[in-house]
């Protein structure tokens, strides 16, 4: 006759403890490896479907898929008594059961359960819950396939969350398994889940992570593996061990603190604690631990600064570990916004300290383990001595980090590199060293954020590159005047120097042309951009259209003309005329002033494909006819002389043109007096002009280079 297994649960108990506390199912494969951990298991084994959901939501209806996940351990397991006395009981305070206590009885861990809530976990996630577990001392019985051997007694039931939320307060009457009452050849602990709600596993290496970081004690008798059951076990990936959380540190920012083997208060003496700075000598003004009320609370572990910044929330911050598992995780131990260096703190801070004291007398880490109860005097005390030590910290690493932020500058922009490049040979290898010196005095000023974006470091390599040549220069000529006998190989190596200056200035100023021009090219392909668009541009940079010509917020005289000429515009036609700057969304400007060699350049810009029609035609022969009438006017003297000319540009594909329209286009264009440009040519002349001018700029670098004199003859 098969035993009846009776568990005395309410529903308000399964819901709170369960359902409400453990909804993640990492959480609950943490909760069943814990379980394993007291049992003195030394193998625990998960199986699960790897990065998938374990059931489907559509309309509002869960559908499960017919996964299974699976925790299997080695540990001392349970006979059909134990389970019922000790298993089947929600809440027992294991510690202080006199048959059981606070040591596992083989490898004497202190173990990790105290309330005996975690058993429900799995509920937060599914509603069968089916557990096999053989322990006890060996007996001689029958195996389930009724062979006669020596082994373990087993117990096997299966918990419905339906039933047991169905059910009123009295006994819940478990189902019983077909392995019930066999003999195994091992003992340890199979618990099976089934029939999921919505919820989804980790990928195996995220999954592996979380544990790894959940269960922060490394031992030679404790191993945990992952297995997706989705595929065979020799398929590549399908496996794999749980390693350490290892988190590399900064370079002298690491304190460390050591002590005895137990981080319980019972009986700590201060004495035997001690924490150990970067270079290895104890600190005088801290210790492992703190004291509160006369008493001595220990912590062992270590606290520093990341190498890199937190890639996720798992390496974020401090982690403090009791009896092996991880009961809280913290940045800056509750200290207040607005500190010095709170952003690096709160980007590269981290750390493992072992507390056990945490559970010692009374609880002082939240039921779900997320966080400790800071209120607690004893909690509180914890939290400014962990204060304390984010100050520390903060003071050791800010040379550390200053090299840091440099040194992932020289990776994220390869500025050696690129310095290399600029400035080949042995003749420059004054401006290389300059250079290297500037990038790592620059390198060390960029943020943490910063100096991750390709982008902005990207930057600073280019503005390396451009100062350079200037700073070596000023070394050079500083050199030079020290030496009023300086020889002519000096004189020849500032007048090479000065050279290589001049280049990397125009070269840069070329390369950013090269940009704007790209970024014209963008404009013309997006269908929705319109011509505002295009004349802003123009105004910025005159010289797409002719590489000399200047913006006018360059030229305060052609500033004054546009003012003037806008009024003039007014009085004589009646109409408004808005030639300004781009900073009033409300105006669009009607064309665009530049000017070139004391001829004023009026500049309009149509869009791709565009042909200049009548109606715009007229406005431009109006804008040819007042701007005339405006230079020869007598009270404009002063523009006559500063601008004896004008000319108009317009950049379209062609004329549309009919009658007195295009009698007067083509008058205008005889006369010189307008050109047009079209889209194709205007672009392709523009990149190639510029481009060319880069070719030719490196060109005469390696010259410089090469030749190690002037480069008189380079051009």
């Amino acid at each position: 006759m098969a035993r009846k297994y009776k568990m005395k649960i309410s529903r308000l108990t399964v819901d709170k403890l369960g359902v409400k506390l453990y909804d993640r199912a990492s959480a609950v494969v943490a909760e069943l490896i814990s379980n394993s951990y007291d049992a003195d298991a030394t193998q625990v084994g998960i199986e699960a479907p790897m990065g998938l959901y374990l059931a489907t939501r559509a309309g509002g209806k869960v559908a499960d898929k017919g996964h299974v996940i699976k925790v299997v351990d080695n540990g001392i397991g349970m006979t059909p008594d134990e389970l019922q006395a000790y298993y089947l009981i929600i809440g027992a305070e294991r510690r202080k059961d006199p048959n059981r206590g606070e040591l596992s009885p083989k490898f004497k861990r202190r173990v990790t359960g105290r309330k005996g809530v975690g058993k429900l976990a799995p509920f937060g996630i599914c509603k069968i819950i089916e557990v096999i577990s053989s322990g006890g001392t060996q007996i001689v019985g029958f195996d389930a396939n009724g062979t006669k051997i020596k082994g373990y007694l087993t117990s096997h039931v299966i918990l419905n969350y339906d039933d047991i939320v169905d059910d009123d307060d009295g006994d819940y009457v478990l189902k019983t398994g077909k392995l019930d009452g066999t003999v195994t050849a091992k003992s340890g602990t199979t618990t099976i889940l089934r029939n999921f709600m919505y919820r989804r596993v980790p990928e195996m290496e995220v999954l592996a992570r979380q544990t790894a970081q959940r269960f922060g004690i490394p031992s030679a008798n404790w191993n945990i593996s992952l297995r997706d059951n989705t595929q065979t076990a020799s398929a590549p990936g399908a496996q794999m061990v749980v390693g350490n959380f290892d988190v590399e540190t900064m370079p002298n920012t690491r304190i460390q603190f050591d002590g005895p083997d137990s981080t319980t208060s019972k009986g700590a003496d201060p004495a035997k604690w001690r924490a150990i700075g970067p270079d290895n000598k104890v600190l005088k003004d801290f210790t492992a631990g703190f004291e509160h009320e006369g008493k001595f609370y220990p912590l062992r572990g270590w606290v520093g600064y990341s190498k890199v910044p937190y890639k996720d929330d798992l390496m974020a911050g401090v982690r403090v570990y009791c009896r092996g598992k991880i009961a809280a995780q913290t940045s800056v131990f509750g200290r207040k916004a607005g500190f010095t260096g709170e952003h690096s703190i709160r980007s590269y801070l981290v750390g493992e300290l072992y507390a056990d004291w945490l559970d010692e007398d009374e609880d002082l880490i939240q039921t779900d383990r997320r966080d400790i109860l800071w209120s607690d005097d004893v909690a509180a005390a914890f939290q400014v001595w962990g204060q304390k030590v984010v100050a520390k910290i903060g003071t050791l690493s800010r040379d550390p980090m200053r090299q840091t932020t440099k040194d992932r500058f020289f990776e994220v922009s390869d500025v050696v590199k690129l310095i290399d490049t600029e400035f080949p040979g042995q003749e420059l290898k004054e401006v290389r060293e300059q250079a290297v010196e500037l990038a790592g005095m620059l390198g060390k000023t960029m943020s943490s954020a910063d100096v991750e974006d390709k982008g902005i470091a990207d930057s600073f390599a280019q503005l390396t590159l451009l100062l350079a040549p200037h700073l070596t220069l000023d070394e050079k000529l500083r050199e030079a005047a020290a030496n009023s006998s300086s020889p002519m190989g000096a004189v020849t190596d500032i007048l090479r120097t000065a050279r290589l200056a001049e280049l990397a200035s125009f070269g840069r100023i070329a390369d950013d042309r090269i940009r704007v021009i790209d970024r014209l090219n963008n404009l013309t392909d997006a269908p929705d951009t319109v011509e505002d668009d295009f004349q802003k541009l123009i105004q910025e940079a005159p010289w797409l259209v002719n590489p000399q010509w200047a913006p006018i917020t360059a030229n305060m005289s052609l500033t004054t003309l546009r003012t003037e000429f806008e009024k003039y515009y007014k009085k004589h036609t009646g109409k408004d005329i808005y030639l300004g700057e781009f900073t009033t969304k409300s105006k669009r400007p009607d064309f665009v002033l530049s000017s070139q060699d004391a001829v004023v350049q009026i500049i309009e810009i149509k869009r791709p494909d565009h042909k200049i029609i009548n109606t715009e035609m007229d406005r431009i022969i109006t804008y040819d006819e007042q701007m005339k009438a405006f230079l020869d006017d007598p009270a404009h003297p002063d523009f006559k002389t500063m601008f004896n000319d004008y000319h108009i540009t317009l950049v379209a594909d062609g004329p549309n043109l009919t009658g007195a329209q295009k009698l007067a286009y083509d008058a205008m264009r005889k006369d010189k007096r307008l050109t047009l440009l079209s889209w194709g040519s205007f672009l392709a002349k523009t990149k190639k002009m510029h481009e060319a001018y880069l070719k030719e700029a490196a060109r005469q670098r390696k010259l410089v280079a090469a030749r190690g004199g002037t480069n008189n003859e380079a051009a």
